[in-house]
């Protein structure tokens, strides 16, 4: 008989149970889940959060809750809008510093840490 084991689900940081919101993501964007979206301020649509930005995106506001592909156009997907999550299961742009990860979210009810 073959042995099992268990492995659990790393990507959450605590007790904290997500919330999860439906969200128009711009044209153009290819990302994995857990991707950190920011909104920007013209249109209200969400694009993968981008810390030197200006124009809304620099705040990260969601996390992607599927992979999304919006190459054919604009349109809506679920994002996470609340949670405890793991800072290492979290799929942040190349490049971002620790400083932007510890400051990505803050002021909106997502937040991280690595366990």
């Amino acid at each position: 008989m073959a042995k099992e084991t268990y492995t659990p689900n790393q990507e959450l940081a605590g007790s904290e149970q997500p919330h999860f919101a439906s969200a128009t993501v711009e044209s153009g964007i290819t990302c994995a889940r857990l991707t950190p979206l920011g909104q920007v301020t013209a249109t209200g649509s969400l694009a993968i959060w981008a810390p030197g930005a200006s124009d809304g995106s620099e705040k990260a506001v969601y996390l992607a809750g599927y992979a999304v592909d919006t190459s054919g156009g604009a349109k809506r997907h679920k994002v996470i809008k609340s949670g405890h999550w793991n800072s290492d299961a979290i799929q942040w742009p190349d490049g971002t510093t620790d400083l932007q990860k510890a400051l990505a979210f803050v002021g909106t009810p997502i937040s991280h840490e690595t366990l």
